[in-house]
């Protein structure tokens, strides 16, 4: 069986940033990861990225993927259903296939929670967003829904308020659950907060209605779901991996606890930004090759 020096799990920003470096370092490396899962294939416009303004979270994916076969890394559209640790790891995919490196890069960041109202899937992107620092900035000025009851959805509420001060917060049918001091902030913006559940998002090529379970119907300019988010444990708990507060435990060189696998990313928790989790891919991926070559410095400056 073919070994790998790495096998780096996931395919945003994180993932494929260290694909790039270790691949430029001559290290035999594979990625596998589910590109259409990212949390990018919702950002309409990357404008908080540099050299990435006007460019959709899906355009710099297919980008992405392509530079790094340039530079010699494999890509597999698969999901990883198992890894452990023997004298490598082994690692195996939804069809059934093993594959074996001597190091691994979890990149596999976190799965924002889907609101499961019909037309979402449809307008992701269109007019329904999952994250205010990403693609906030076109509805500055405009009327704004949050959908979400907790403390995250108050964050990105008050986040908004610097864009616009005509936003709604709907709790989706459930009792709010927002800490004192962030609800006397948002009573102190005067938003306006509603209880009812959503039932539908429509529109044609972008979203035009909200309508409520009592079909009633609200016109806003962009809806942001704040659901929160679910972490990836599942290699944590087969790879007897330190975490904290369900992310995995990272040393400064992206090392968890287990010798030879690295995490990067937001699966080490943090904020949601593609500079943050691409500058931790290029962090992790630096460690590898250090591991793998035997050096004690890497630079790669080209």
């Amino acid at each position: 069986m073919l070994i790998y020096d790495t096998l780096i799990i996931g395919s945003g920003p994180t993932a494929l940033t260290a694909a790039v470096f270790t691949a430029r370092a001559n290290l035999k490396v594979l990625v596998i990861g589910e590109p259409k899962k990212s949390m990018l294939v919702s950002a309409a416009d990357l404008g908080n990225y540099i050299g990435t303004d006007g460019m959709s979270g899906p355009e710099w994916l297919d980008k992405g993927i392509e530079q790094i076969k340039k530079y010699g890394s494999e890509f597999l559209e698969q999901e990883v259903v198992h890894v452990e640790k023997r004298e490598n790891f082994k690692i195996k995919t939804a069809d059934n296939k093993t594959y074996e490196s001597k190091t691994i890069i979890i990149c596999t960041g976190v799965a924002l929670r889907p609101a499961g109202i019909a037309g979402e899937k449809e307008l992701l992107g269109k007019g329904v967003h999952t994250c205010v620092a990403c693609d906030g900035w076109p509805y500055k000025q405009k009327k704004v829904g949050v959908i979400g009851n907790t403390n995250h959805a108050a964050e990105e509420v008050i986040e908004l308020l610097a864009l616009t001060k005509d936003v709604t917060l709907i709790s989706n049918g459930k009792e709010f659950s927002i800490s004192k001091e962030l609800m006397d902030e948002l009573n102190k913006a005067k938003i306006k907060f509603l209880k009812d559940k959503v039932s539908e998002f429509k529109g044609e090529k972008k979203l035009e209605k909200v309508i409520l379970a009592d079909n009633q119907e609200l016109v806003f300019d962009g809806v942001f779901l704040a659901l929160g988010a679910t972490t990836a444990l599942a290699f944590a708990q087969k790879l007897a991996l330190d975490t904290k507060n369900n992310y995995l435990v990272v040393d400064s060189e992206g090392k968890t606890s287990l010798d030879g696998c690295y995490a990067a990313g937001a699966c080490t928790g943090g904020n949601l930004q593609i500079a943050k989790s691409a500058g931790e891919g290029c962090n992790a991926a630096i460690s590898v090759i250090k591991k793998v070559k035997g050096l004690a410095n890497y630079s790669d400056l080209t």
